[in-house]
């Protein structure tokens, strides 16, 4: 009786240590499956998140390349003509080192210099990336050059003008870039722009013989100087030429005012981004250093004794 009462006990031990084997098994398949369905998930989400990120990013370039092409002809038209504009800018500039200006008016032309070269670049790569005709400058002297053209091109070198200017004082008559290179032993200018628009046998022309034609007409948009003025300018010295460039200056900005006001009154236009905010600061800088220049002009001439 006993015996049989101890082969039960054993076959009882034996069997709840299988259910719990089983148990503890089936616990872990359950673990197990509810792990990689968490980590699929898991998966499946950052996956799903990236092409959403995906999507949102392709549909913001999009609108940005829509945002560019919301251009009316008069924004084409006014970033055209300022580029031309400011470029007579960079050749009055330009004359300061050489005409013994006033240390004040040298600073402040080189401030000019620095910004209407920037403000250049930034319209000639709005039209680039617009597929519109980029006008292309070259400064060459007292002469301004502006040619349709594909990519942006600035060749302006203010050394080299303001050399145009010294000989032009000296001999009456105007020194080329190609001969201004072949003195310096230079093959480009300061922007690193090859300049190969003249032949080097062309040493020095008449200044009223120079070909003034370009890509467009820039001598009717406001405040332009005419070529007598530039001339003037150019022969001017010492406090002379102070008062001179800042009348000249402040005629000239106050025309680049005029263009903006004209183009933001004008129906649709303005609207894109960029031209809203370049016009934008074209307007407030040119005011600015309006007023800048008028107290400048005054202090010149005595007003303010």
């Amino acid at each position: 009786m006993r015996l049989c009462i101890f082969v039960v006990s054993i076959l009882l031990s034996i069997l709840v240590m299988a259910c719990s084997s089983t148990n503890i098994a089936y616990n872990e398949d359950i673990s197990t499956s509810k792990s990689s369905i968490d980590i699929n998930a898991k998966t499946s989400t950052i996956v799903d998140r990236r092409a959403d990120r995906a999507d949102l990013s392709e549909l913001f370039w999009a609108r940005q390349d829509s945002a560019k092409m919301q251009f009316t002809q008069p924004d084409v038209d006014f970033m055209a003509g300022m580029i031309g504009h400011h470029a007579q800018a960079l050749i009055m500039s330009s004359m300061a080192s050489v005409n013994n200006a006033s240390p004040s008016v040298v600073i402040l032309t080189k401030r000019i210099i620095n910004a209407q070269k920037d403000e250049i670049a930034i319209m000639q790569r709005w039209l680039h990336d617009r597929n519109q005709t980029v006008p292309q400058v070259t400064i060459d002297g007292l002469q301004l050059i502006i040619e349709p053209g594909n990519e942006p091109s600035l060749v302006f070198d203010s050394a080299q003008v303001a050399h145009a200017v010294k000989h032009f004082n000296k001999h009456g008559s105007y020194m080329d870039n190609a001969h201004y290179q072949i003195i310096h032993g230079e093959e480009t200018n300061h922007e690193g722009t090859v300049h190969g628009t003249m032949g080097h046998n062309e040493r020095e022309m008449n200044y009223e013989s120079m070909d003034h034609s370009g890509m467009h007409d820039h001598s009717n948009m406001p405040g332009m100087l005419t070529q007598d003025q530039l001339k003037e300018l150019a022969l001017a010295k010492g406090r002379q030429f102070d008062r001179l460039f800042l009348t000249y200056m402040i005629q000239h900005h106050t025309g680049a005012v005029i263009m903006v006001k004209d183009l933001v009154e004008t129906d649709g236009a303005a609207q894109e981004l960029q031209i809203g905010e370049l016009a934008g600061e074209i307007n407030v800088d040119q005011k600015t250093e309006i007023e800048r220049m008028r107290l400048m002009l005054m202090e010149i001439v005595g007003l303010n004794d």
